[in-house]
């Protein structure tokens, strides 16, 4: 995993709201793991690997999972692409380390690393 997570920091590097969702992603130790999330959404060429955000959006839409790994899949689409949508009102959702991990990716998103 170490080396997956390596490559999407690369990729995402530079812009502030992919280099957000790519570490909410790693943080958050779910959707980074699950194999019809990695199938889908990952792009993989060569030693360099991608999000294509539009297809997790909708994994995050299929597959079974809770609504607050829902709203943090969804969450971390909308910080890297601003077309995807989601409802912050699910935030409730979240446990509290979760409902910091959130902030922490909104700052980021919008200001940039601390």
């Amino acid at each position: 995993m170490t080396k997956l997570f390596d490559q999407l920091g690369e990729w995402a590097s530079g812009s502030t709201g992919c280099e957000a969702a790519v570490e909410l992603l790693i943080e958050t130790e779910f959707w980074l793991t699950r194999a019809e999330f990695v199938s889908r959404a990952i792009v993989v060429d060569g030693d360099a690997a991608s999000i294509d955000w539009v297809e997790a959006g909708e994994v995050a839409r299929d597959v079974q999972c809770s609504r607050g790994e829902r709203f943090l899949l969804l969450l971390a689409c909308s910080l890297a692409d601003p077309t995807q949508q989601v409802a912050m009102s699910d935030v409730s959702a979240l446990d509290g380390r979760n409902v910091k991990r959130t902030a922490e990716a909104l700052h980021t998103a919008k200001f940039g690393w601390r």
